[in-house]
């Protein structure tokens, strides 16, 4: 008898210890409990997801985006976005992020206080480690066809130490153009 109230005891401690509380995605928060996680329980970030295309003029840009489950960040958990582009100029790649994924993501993270039709995710070039950056995708589906709008912005530059060279401070890829999807 003794170890069945022992064994009660355990799991009741167990089941008490508390679920990790659940938030949609897109609702408008002051502040992220710690330990949380915000999913994507409507789908809003589905429609972005995937190959993303514009070519003009010999030159490619090419955007893949894929939804990332339970990402940790900071003290909490989320569904976000993350992805990996490429900008080829007349046959010349002039920037390529192919290999890097998950957290090491050049496009990531998703903001929604835009609606469910617009996100903004930050933006990072490894040869510009200087420029601050975010991304603004307007989806839209004319007539069968998905469209993402991209325009790209400068948020902020980070401080040239002393003794660094003089840091390129311009875009390697299209601030604003309209990508197909594939």
């Amino acid at each position: 008898m003794k170890q069945l109230i022992i064994l009660t005891a355990i799991l009741i401690a167990t089941a008490c210890k508390g679920q990790t509380p659940v938030y949609t995605l897109g609702e408008i928060r002051n502040e992220t409990p710690d330990g949380c996680y915000v999913k994507d329980n409507n789908n809003i970030l589905n429609k972005f997801t995937g190959t993303w295309i514009f070519s003009q003029n010999g030159n490619t840009f090419t955007v893949t985006l894929n939804k990332g489950l339970m990402v940790p960040i900071a003290d909490h958990f989320r569904d976000d976005i993350q992805g990996k582009y490429k900008y080829v100029v007349n046959g010349n790649t002039v920037v390529n992020t192919e290999n890097f994924t998950g957290n090491d993501s050049k496009i990531r993270f998703t903001f929604l206080n835009y609606g469910t039709e617009k996100i903004a995710l930050f933006f990072d070039d490894p040869e510009r480690p200087k420029i601050g950056a975010k991304v603004y995708l307007t989806y839209s589906n004319i007539g069968g066809i998905e469209k993402l709008h991209w325009e790209l912005v400068v948020t902020g530059y980070l401080p040239i130490l002393p003794g660094e060279p003089a840091p390129q401070l311009d875009f390697r890829v299209p601030t604003n153009c309209e990508l197909i999807k594939q």
